[in-house]
């Protein structure tokens, strides 16, 4: 529901979005440290975005900054813009923060079963193990980065040496971790064939899912 609400750029809806983010954030006691570490590299992506479409739009100019080829719909175009993806950089964030891959992989089983022709086992097994591999994938590029500045690597002035001392050993390792796991879970007996019970979803859990409709639904109605 909250993914239907960031398709359309409107500003009631990144308004509401932004103020339950606030309010989850809160609720959680989520550590604003972790937060800001994980948006210092989507900030200058959103800040590059930011410039594009600000530079690139033609329109009025901006009267407080004459010497600045920026416009006024440049401007509001790079701001809603930046705004929506930090939302849903923030949101994915806190998804994949709070939400164990099992609880992920559970909750897409029990959505797809009823679907025919799609193996909801195994789409929910490779989104639990996208999340898991996600944060793996993270901790070995600091790593791969630190025994590369550690061999004095990062002088290099040549940017596809650079690239390829930090690619190439990133690549080898998440091939080699992804094959340990395909033989373990061969070693395991994975079949999806096998009969799959879940556990039954508690009537309190749709209870926050019930608010969230109504309050979109109220929010329709007075945007309409």
């Amino acid at each position: 529901m909250i993914t239907g609400t960031l398709v359309y750029p409107k500003t009631t809806w990144l308004l509401f979005d932004s103020i339950l983010l606030a309010a989850l954030l809160m609720a959680l006691r989520f550590p604003l440290r972790y937060l800001l570490r994980e948006m210092r590299f989507w900030g200058i992506l959103l800040l590059i975005l930011f410039l594009f479409q600000s530079l690139g739009t033609t329109g009025t100019r901006v009267p407080f900054l004459p010497f600045l080829p920026f416009s006024k719909e440049g401007l509001m175009l790079g701001g809603m813009t930046c705004w929506r993806m930090g939302l849903i950089l923030l949101y994915a964030i806190l998804f994949t923060a709070v939400t164990r891959p099992r609880e992920l992989r559970d909750g897409l089983t029990w959505f797809l079963k009823p679907v025919p022709f799609l193996s909801g086992r195994r789409i929910g097994l490779m989104a639990s193990l996208t999340l898991r591999f996600f944060s793996r994938i993270l901790d070995h590029a600091d790593e791969v980065h630190l025994a590369n500045k550690a061999r004095r690597g990062d002088r290099a002035k040549n940017p596809i040496k650079r690239i390829k001392f930090i690619v190439l050993p990133l690549l080898r390792r998440s091939f080699y971790e992804a094959e340990e796991l395909t033989w373990a879970l061969a070693a395991r007996g994975y079949r999806e064939d096998l009969p799959l019970t879940l556990s039954k979803l508690p009537l309190r859990h749709l209870l926050p899912l019930a608010i969230l409709l109504v309050l979109l639904l109220s929010i329709e109605g007075l945007l309409s």
